[in-house]
């Protein structure tokens, strides 16, 4: 019955690599004490580490949306999440991207992440568009991943 010990629990199962009983005694936490945020955002991270495709990382992971909107690390594992259903996952990530890309669009990560996209998709025209529209706007060139991407991309 004490939310602070199925936690600490929880916590010693996550380092020995036990997943299932992490994210159980993790779960039962938050069922005693629905106000841990941070801890439905550490479920979402410790089932898409894990490559949990049961239904239940999605669940977390936008449990985790709703608790912190707009958060670098709830977008990397709904992108995560995408990733892993390969091609029929390919335009969701590409909305998840866009979206991501209005609300933050100097985010060197994002943008480098929407150039990727397009080159593994074979949509080198998007890619080398994106790249110059990006340059215009945003002053990138001080990232040396962004300027990588910008050479891999003119170079393919």
């Amino acid at each position: 019955r004490d939310p602070k010990a199925h936690r600490f629990l929880g916590q010693i199962y996550e380092a020995e690599d036990n997943t299932e009983k992490a994210f159980g005694c993790y779960k039962r936490s938050v069922e005693l004490n629905p106000t841990q945020k941070d801890l439905v955002l550490k479920i979402a991270e410790l089932l898409c580490n894990n490559d949990v495709t049961d239904g239940r990382a999605k669940y977390w992971v936008e449990r985790a949306a709703k608790l912190f909107p707009g958060s670098p690390a709830v977008y990397r594992l709904k992108e995560q999440l995408l990733d892993c259903e390969g091609e029929g996952g390919w335009n969701q990530l590409f909305d998840l991207i866009q979206a991501e890309l209005y609300a933050r669009p100097d985010d060197v990560y994002i943008n480098i992440r929407l150039v990727a996209l397009y080159r593994s998709n074979n949509r080198l025209r998007d890619a080398v568009l994106h790249c110059q529209e990006a340059e215009k706007k945003i002053p990138l060139q001080s990232s040396l991943e962004w300027c990588s991407c910008v050479v891999e991309t003119f170079e393919v």
